[in-house]
Protein backbone atom coordinates (compact mmCIF):
# COMPACT_ATOMS: atom_id res chain seq x y z
CA UNK A 1 0.00 0.00 0.00
CA UNK A 2 0.93 3.54 -0.24
CA UNK A 3 1.06 6.37 1.68
CA UNK A 4 -0.05 9.77 0.72
CA UNK A 5 -3.79 11.09 -0.44
CA UNK A 6 -3.89 8.08 -3.44
CA UNK A 7 -6.11 4.81 -2.82
CA UNK A 8 -6.52 1.86 -4.66
CA UNK A 9 -9.84 1.43 -5.61
CA UNK A 10 -9.51 -2.65 -4.61
CA UNK A 11 -9.27 -1.72 -1.24
CA UNK A 12 -12.30 0.27 -0.71
CA UNK A 13 -14.28 -3.00 0.64
CA UNK A 14 -13.36 -5.19 3.94
CA UNK A 15 -12.66 -8.36 3.28
CA UNK A 16 -15.15 -10.07 5.88
CA UNK A 17 -17.80 -9.35 3.27
CA UNK A 18 -18.99 -11.77 1.06
CA UNK A 19 -18.91 -9.70 -2.28
CA UNK A 20 -15.23 -9.27 -1.22
CA UNK A 21 -14.30 -12.82 -0.53
CA UNK A 22 -16.09 -14.18 -3.54
CA UNK A 23 -13.54 -15.83 -5.89
CA UNK A 24 -12.59 -13.59 -8.69
CA UNK A 25 -13.73 -15.90 -11.75
CA UNK A 26 -17.07 -15.98 -10.22
CA UNK A 27 -17.59 -12.30 -10.09
CA UNK A 28 -15.90 -12.41 -13.85
CA UNK A 29 -18.65 -14.39 -15.29
CA UNK A 30 -21.19 -12.38 -13.24
CA UNK A 31 -19.93 -9.12 -14.42
CA UNK A 32 -20.12 -10.44 -17.74
CA UNK A 33 -23.26 -11.93 -18.28
CA UNK A 34 -25.32 -8.94 -15.75
CA UNK A 35 -23.63 -6.52 -18.56
CA UNK A 36 -24.72 -8.64 -21.42
CA UNK A 37 -28.19 -8.45 -19.71
CA UNK A 38 -27.69 -4.85 -19.10
CA UNK A 39 -27.49 -4.71 -23.46
CA UNK A 40 -29.62 -7.14 -24.59
CA UNK A 41 -32.41 -6.01 -22.32
CA UNK A 42 -34.73 -3.38 -23.21
CA UNK A 43 -36.64 -0.90 -21.34
CA UNK A 44 -35.63 0.62 -17.73
CA UNK A 45 -36.47 -2.12 -15.80
CA UNK A 46 -33.41 -4.60 -16.00
CA UNK A 47 -30.99 -1.59 -16.08
CA UNK A 48 -32.58 0.11 -12.93
CA UNK A 49 -32.98 -3.20 -11.58
CA UNK A 50 -29.20 -3.58 -11.85
CA UNK A 51 -28.35 -0.41 -10.23
CA UNK A 52 -30.24 -1.00 -7.60
CA UNK A 53 -28.68 -4.44 -6.76
CA UNK A 54 -25.27 -2.98 -7.08
CA UNK A 55 -26.28 -0.02 -4.50
CA UNK A 56 -27.30 -2.42 -2.17
CA UNK A 57 -24.63 -5.01 -2.63
CA UNK A 58 -22.01 -2.43 -2.47
CA UNK A 59 -23.20 -1.48 0.65
CA UNK A 60 -23.22 -4.44 1.94
CA UNK A 61 -19.56 -4.57 0.88
CA UNK A 62 -18.56 -2.13 3.80
CA UNK A 63 -17.83 0.14 0.98
CA UNK A 64 -18.76 4.07 1.99
CA UNK A 65 -21.80 5.52 0.34
CA UNK A 66 -20.32 8.60 -0.50
CA UNK A 67 -17.06 6.53 -2.22
CA UNK A 68 -19.41 4.85 -4.49
CA UNK A 69 -21.19 8.18 -5.38
CA UNK A 70 -17.99 9.62 -5.46
CA UNK A 71 -17.33 7.37 -8.53
CA UNK A 72 -20.79 7.80 -10.05
CA UNK A 73 -21.09 11.31 -11.11
CA UNK A 74 -19.36 11.16 -14.29
CA UNK A 75 -21.25 8.58 -15.56
CA UNK A 76 -24.50 10.32 -14.49
CA UNK A 77 -23.11 13.70 -16.55
CA UNK A 78 -22.85 10.72 -18.93
CA UNK A 79 -26.20 9.81 -18.72
CA UNK A 80 -27.88 13.34 -18.49
CA UNK A 81 -25.84 14.49 -21.72
CA UNK A 82 -27.19 10.65 -23.80
CA UNK A 83 -30.61 11.97 -22.96
CA UNK A 84 -30.36 15.49 -23.40
CA UNK A 85 -29.04 14.39 -27.49
CA UNK A 86 -31.19 11.90 -28.01
CA UNK A 87 -34.29 14.25 -26.96
CA UNK A 88 -33.74 15.75 -30.46
CA UNK A 89 -32.43 13.35 -31.98
CA UNK A 90 -34.96 10.88 -31.93
CA UNK A 91 -38.35 11.60 -34.69
CA UNK A 92 -40.46 9.30 -33.73
CA UNK A 93 -44.02 9.09 -31.88
CA UNK A 94 -45.88 12.43 -30.32
CA UNK A 95 -44.79 15.92 -30.79
CA UNK A 96 -44.60 16.88 -26.54
CA UNK A 97 -42.93 20.28 -27.68
CA UNK A 98 -41.49 22.67 -29.87
CA UNK A 99 -39.57 25.92 -30.26
CA UNK A 100 -37.36 28.03 -32.60
CA UNK A 101 -34.01 28.56 -31.48
CA UNK A 102 -32.46 30.99 -33.50
CA UNK A 103 -33.05 30.26 -36.90
CA UNK A 104 -33.29 26.35 -36.00
CA UNK A 105 -37.16 24.95 -35.41
CA UNK A 106 -36.43 22.04 -32.26
CA UNK A 107 -39.23 19.40 -31.58
CA UNK A 108 -39.29 17.22 -28.67
CA UNK A 109 -41.06 13.56 -29.85
CA UNK A 110 -42.29 11.02 -27.16
CA UNK A 111 -40.02 8.72 -28.97
CA UNK A 112 -37.07 10.61 -28.18
CA UNK A 113 -37.62 10.80 -24.28
CA UNK A 114 -38.59 7.02 -24.00
CA UNK A 115 -35.01 6.12 -25.71
CA UNK A 116 -32.80 8.89 -23.79
CA UNK A 117 -34.45 7.35 -20.88
CA UNK A 118 -33.26 3.63 -22.04
CA UNK A 119 -30.13 4.96 -22.95
CA UNK A 120 -29.60 6.68 -19.98
CA UNK A 121 -30.87 3.62 -17.72
CA UNK A 122 -28.27 1.30 -19.26
CA UNK A 123 -25.61 4.01 -19.00
CA UNK A 124 -26.22 3.77 -15.15
CA UNK A 125 -26.56 0.44 -14.66
CA UNK A 126 -23.67 -0.96 -16.85
CA UNK A 127 -21.46 1.77 -14.40
CA UNK A 128 -23.09 0.65 -11.36
CA UNK A 129 -22.35 -3.10 -12.08
CA UNK A 130 -18.82 -2.21 -12.97
CA UNK A 131 -18.37 0.03 -10.22
CA UNK A 132 -19.03 -2.84 -7.81
CA UNK A 133 -16.85 -5.57 -9.36
CA UNK A 134 -13.98 -3.25 -9.60
CA UNK A 135 -14.67 -1.76 -5.37
CA UNK A 136 -14.50 -5.34 -4.33
CA UNK A 137 -12.08 -7.37 -6.54
CA UNK A 138 -8.27 -6.85 -5.60
CA UNK A 139 -6.19 -6.75 -8.89
CA UNK A 140 -4.11 -9.54 -7.81
CA UNK A 141 -7.49 -11.30 -7.89
CA UNK A 142 -8.65 -10.45 -11.10
CA UNK A 143 -5.26 -10.95 -12.55
CA UNK A 144 -5.19 -14.44 -11.44
CA UNK A 145 -8.64 -14.55 -12.85
CA UNK A 146 -7.58 -13.30 -16.23
CA UNK A 147 -4.87 -16.39 -16.36
CA UNK A 148 -7.29 -18.66 -15.14
CA UNK A 149 -9.70 -17.66 -18.66
CA UNK A 150 -6.61 -17.56 -20.55
CA UNK A 151 -5.89 -14.14 -20.88
CA UNK A 152 -2.23 -13.45 -22.63
CA UNK A 153 0.92 -13.39 -19.91
CA UNK A 154 1.77 -9.88 -21.22
CA UNK A 155 -1.31 -8.22 -21.17
CA UNK A 156 -1.47 -9.17 -17.26
CA UNK A 157 1.65 -8.44 -16.46
CA UNK A 158 1.47 -4.93 -18.21
CA UNK A 159 -1.69 -4.41 -16.43
CA UNK A 160 -0.25 -5.03 -13.01
CA UNK A 161 2.58 -2.73 -13.23
CA UNK A 162 1.02 -0.02 -15.02
CA UNK A 163 -1.82 0.02 -12.10
CA UNK A 164 1.38 -0.04 -9.76
CA UNK A 165 3.25 2.83 -11.20
CA UNK A 166 0.28 5.24 -12.08
CA UNK A 167 -0.21 6.04 -8.18
CA UNK A 168 3.99 5.90 -8.31
CA UNK A 169 3.21 8.68 -10.85
CA UNK A 170 0.62 10.42 -9.21
CA UNK A 171 3.00 10.75 -5.68
CA UNK A 172 5.95 12.00 -7.65
CA UNK A 173 4.37 14.78 -9.51
CA UNK A 174 2.53 15.78 -6.08
CA UNK A 175 6.08 15.73 -4.11
CA UNK A 176 6.92 17.96 -7.13
CA UNK A 177 4.00 20.34 -7.13
CA UNK A 178 4.77 20.78 -3.24
CA UNK A 179 8.17 21.84 -3.62
CA UNK A 180 7.55 24.21 -6.78
CA UNK A 181 4.71 25.98 -4.27
CA UNK A 182 6.93 26.07 -1.48
CA UNK A 183 9.22 28.45 -4.11
CA UNK A 184 6.10 30.15 -5.13
CA UNK A 185 5.90 28.29 -9.02
CA UNK A 186 2.71 28.96 -8.91
CA UNK A 187 1.64 32.49 -7.92
CA UNK A 188 0.41 33.70 -11.28
CA UNK A 189 -0.72 31.94 -14.58
CA UNK A 190 2.40 32.49 -16.20
CA UNK A 191 4.80 30.89 -13.28
CA UNK A 192 2.22 28.23 -13.17
CA UNK A 193 2.38 27.31 -16.66
CA UNK A 194 6.28 27.48 -16.71
CA UNK A 195 6.00 25.03 -13.32
CA UNK A 196 3.96 22.83 -14.84
CA UNK A 197 6.00 22.64 -18.24
CA UNK A 198 9.32 21.82 -15.66
CA UNK A 199 7.35 19.16 -13.83
CA UNK A 200 5.84 17.27 -16.94
CA UNK A 201 9.65 17.07 -17.84
CA UNK A 202 10.97 16.11 -14.39
CA UNK A 203 8.42 13.31 -14.47
CA UNK A 204 9.12 11.69 -17.85
CA UNK A 205 12.99 11.76 -16.86
CA UNK A 206 12.33 10.31 -12.68
CA UNK A 207 9.82 7.68 -14.47
CA UNK A 208 12.84 6.40 -16.86
CA UNK A 209 14.94 6.18 -13.99
CA UNK A 210 12.19 4.53 -11.89
CA UNK A 211 11.48 1.90 -14.57
CA UNK A 212 15.44 1.21 -14.95
CA UNK A 213 15.98 0.81 -11.26
CA UNK A 214 12.53 -1.56 -11.11
CA UNK A 215 13.76 -3.79 -13.78
CA UNK A 216 17.25 -4.10 -12.27
CA UNK A 217 15.51 -5.16 -8.70
CA UNK A 218 13.29 -7.83 -10.86
CA UNK A 219 16.24 -9.31 -12.18
CA UNK A 220 18.20 -9.70 -9.01
CA UNK A 221 15.03 -11.25 -7.91
CA UNK A 222 14.73 -13.91 -10.55
CA UNK A 223 12.64 -12.40 -12.90
CA UNK A 224 13.28 -13.84 -16.53
CA UNK A 225 10.08 -12.95 -18.79
CA UNK A 226 7.57 -13.83 -16.93
CA UNK A 227 6.02 -12.95 -13.23
CA UNK A 228 4.97 -16.47 -11.27
CA UNK A 229 1.76 -16.08 -9.28
CA UNK A 230 -0.15 -18.61 -7.32
CA UNK A 231 -2.74 -20.74 -9.20
CA UNK A 232 -6.38 -19.95 -8.03
CA UNK A 233 -7.59 -22.85 -6.11
CA UNK A 234 -11.38 -24.64 -5.93
CA UNK A 235 -13.75 -23.10 -5.57
CA UNK A 236 -15.46 -23.18 -2.62
CA UNK A 237 -19.44 -23.71 -2.12
CA UNK A 238 -20.31 -20.25 -1.51
CA UNK A 239 -18.97 -19.24 -4.48
CA UNK A 240 -20.51 -22.10 -6.53
CA UNK A 241 -24.12 -20.71 -4.38
CA UNK A 242 -23.28 -17.25 -5.05
CA UNK A 243 -22.77 -17.72 -9.10
CA UNK A 244 -26.18 -19.89 -8.86
CA UNK A 245 -27.97 -16.90 -7.26
CA UNK A 246 -26.77 -14.73 -9.33
CA UNK A 247 -27.54 -16.47 -12.75
CA UNK A 248 -31.08 -17.44 -11.34
CA UNK A 249 -31.39 -13.65 -10.79
CA UNK A 250 -30.40 -12.45 -14.18
CA UNK A 251 -32.36 -15.68 -15.69
CA UNK A 252 -35.32 -14.29 -14.10
CA UNK A 253 -34.52 -10.47 -15.09
CA UNK A 254 -34.86 -11.63 -18.49
CA UNK A 255 -37.76 -13.80 -18.42
CA UNK A 256 -39.88 -11.00 -16.97
CA UNK A 257 -38.62 -8.89 -19.65
CA UNK A 258 -39.43 -11.54 -22.71
CA UNK A 259 -42.83 -12.58 -21.39
CA UNK A 260 -44.66 -8.46 -21.33
CA UNK A 261 -46.98 -8.63 -23.08
CA UNK A 262 -47.95 -5.88 -25.38
CA UNK A 263 -50.56 -4.32 -22.91
CA UNK A 264 -47.90 -3.47 -20.62
CA UNK A 265 -45.69 -1.96 -23.10
CA UNK A 266 -48.37 0.34 -23.69
CA UNK A 267 -48.57 1.50 -20.20
CA UNK A 268 -45.00 1.79 -20.22
CA UNK A 269 -45.23 4.08 -23.45
CA UNK A 270 -47.86 6.01 -21.54
CA UNK A 271 -46.35 6.39 -18.15
CA UNK A 272 -43.43 7.69 -20.10
CA UNK A 273 -45.53 10.13 -22.43
CA UNK A 274 -47.04 11.23 -19.34
CA UNK A 275 -43.69 11.71 -17.28
CA UNK A 276 -42.23 13.75 -20.34
CA UNK A 277 -45.36 16.09 -20.81
CA UNK A 278 -44.95 16.91 -16.71
CA UNK A 279 -41.35 17.73 -17.68
CA UNK A 280 -41.81 19.83 -20.44
CA UNK A 281 -45.30 22.04 -18.70
CA UNK A 282 -42.60 22.66 -15.78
Amino acid sequence: MMSGGHHFIDAQGESRHLMVALDGRVKVLLLLAALGVNLSAGGLRVPLALAAISFVLVQLSGVRTADFLKRMAIPTLLALVAFATQLFWMRQGEVLLSFSFFSFNMAVYSGGVARGLELGSRIIGGMSVLLLFALTTPLPELMRSARFFRCPPVLVELALIMYRYIFLLLEEGGRIRTAQKSRLGFVDFRSGLRSSSIMGGMLILRTYDRAEASFAAMRCRGYRGALTAAPPGALQSRDWLALAVGFLLLIGEIKSFCHRDAESQKKGLLVVRFISVSWCLE
